[in-house]
């Protein structure tokens, strides 16, 4: 192969003028998952020596912050919080929804560089007494683009 002829990079197949990678950093990502320097050890939890994921150190059941949203009522919500109440609803459900694997575009026109978390049906149409996992259930949520989002919001669109 001459200096001027291109390749694909092995990382992340863009086209290039190296015979192998793009850029030195995915030479550094290919080789590291390739013969990676360490072996990740296995995470118990510090009180019942359960397994858990890294970067944590007790598990759910061991953690006192740990809040189970299936048992937390908006109105309790409203008690223990006070302030901005929906914005609390709405930064869980963004959480969920990007933990959940559905696809991070609109629904509605397909717009794939941001997307926002919405409530299909609004968190102010729930009673007081409705818990926090049923207004966020994935069900009545959906990712729209901010345009979207709006007509949806001022019922220009249906979903």
């Amino acid at each position: 192969m001459h200096k001027f002829d291109s390749g694909l990079c092995q990382q992340c197949g863009k086209l290039t003028a190296n015979p192998k990678f793009c850029s030195k950093s995915c030479a550094a990502s290919f080789n590291n998952r390739r013969a990676p320097k360490r072996k990740r050890k296995e995470r118990f939890c510090k009180h019942c020596n359960i397994p858990i994921t890294s970067g944590r150190t007790v598990c759910d059941s061991c953690n006192r912050s740990f809040v189970d949203w299936s048992v937390v009522t908006l109105m309790e919500l409203q008690i223990r919080a006070g302030y901005q109440v929906n914005a609390r609803v709405r930064g869980i459900a963004r959480k969920l929804y990007c933990r959940s694997g559905l696809p991070k575009r609109c629904r509605a026109c397909g717009y794939d560089k941001h997307f926002e978390v919405a409530h299909i049906r609004a968190i102010s149409d729930f009673p007081p007494e409705t818990a926090i996992a049923e207004i966020n259930s994935l069900s009545n949520l959906v990712a729209l683009c901010r345009n979207c989002h709006w007509e949806l919001h001022h019922g220009h669109i249906l979903l």
